[in-house]
């Protein structure tokens, strides 16, 4: 790689930022050029280095160790440039892709994106709500929410909070079919179901367990009308406290057994590994990630007065 220095620091720059944008369609969009060229000049460098610079198993971008060792040398080389010629000179705009489960939108973050779209006019923010695991590079997302275990490790993950599950029932429920006293007594009771955890594990301090997986009278993916089934005297709903904090704190549901402990989930923003993450994308996170605190607090919401 000596012949033409220029050309090999070119091939250079344009891996570094391949491995900063996470895939071949987005590099080639942040590099103004075809896929195609951003592939081919890729193996011109891999050819010229004799060496495998990332995985092709996949569809997925993962380095080789000999890529990663390669990119470690150059990236922070490459990102001084491109603040020296103004190209990391970034400015608060474009789309933002999110994805997210379909209840942790509605019900906790709405607010608070609405909050983040008010800072920030210009980020227009594309939020893809789905229940099932997304392939985060091919379908291009720059940001995820995602609750339980990630499904990539190749992306970095912070927690943002947890989530207490607990049985909850209406004060109408309750006086028609009776108080419920023992977990073993919830198979003679109408149960709702709700994505993700519809087998239910309860757990006491003195160490006995209770696990139900039976029928329930009702089973859906949205949080939300779970709830709305629930405080309609429906029956009794296992799901996050934070989520019936409002119906907590107004009476039209209360926590039964008490006592009892459920599961817990742990809900995390989950984002691409770069050496310099894109404006858009930081400000989300870093707005996220303060407002964190608030949005998993079980103090009521206030009441917004026009």
């Amino acid at each position: 790689m000596r012949e033409n220095p220029g050309s090999d620091l070119e091939l250079i720059y344009l891996f570094v930022h391949l491995v900063n944008a996470g895939s071949f369609s987005a590099a080639a969009k942040e590099l103004s050029m075809p896929i195609a060229t951003v592939s081919r000049k890729l193996a011109k460098l891999e050819a010229q280095l004799d060496q495998q610079l990332f995985m092709r198993s996949t569809r997925k971008l993962r380095l080789t160790e000999e890529g990663l060792d390669m990119f470690q040398r150059y990236h922070a080389l490459v990102s001084q440039f491109d603040e020296l010629s103004g190209a990391g000179n970034d400015k608060p705009e474009g789309t933002l892709r999110i994805a997210a489960p379909i209840s942790i939108v509605s019900i906790m973050f709405m607010q608070a994106i609405n909050e983040f779209c008010r800072l920030y006019p210009d980020i227009k923010l594309h939020i893809s709500q789905s229940n099932q695991v997304v392939d985060l590079i091919d379908k291009g997302v720059d940001i995820a929410i995602v609750g339980g275990t990630q499904p990539d490790s190749s992306w970095v993950s912070s927690t943002l909070g947890v989530l207490d599950y607990r049985l909850v029932a209406s004060p109408g429920y309750l006086a028609k079919a009776g108080d419920l006293l023992h977990p073993s007594e919830l198979p003679h009771h109408k149960l709702i179901k709700v994505w993700p955890l519809f087998n239910w594990l309860l757990r006491h301090p003195q160490g006995e367990s209770y696990y139900y997986d039976g029928p329930a009278q009702l089973t859906l993916t949205d949080l939300h009308g779970a709830i709305e089934s629930a405080v309609a005297d429906g029956g009794i709903l296992y799901g996050p406290e934070l989520f019936v904090k409002q119906q907590l704190a107004s009476g039209e549901l209360q926590v039964l057994l008490p006592e009892w402990i459920g599961e817990k989930r742990r809900i995390s923003i989950q984002y691409h590994q770069r050496s310099q993450q894109p404006l858009k994308v930081r400000l989300f996170i870093e707005f996220m990630q303060a407002k964190a605190s608030e949005l998993f607090s079980m103090a009521p919401n206030p009441v917004i007065k026009e």
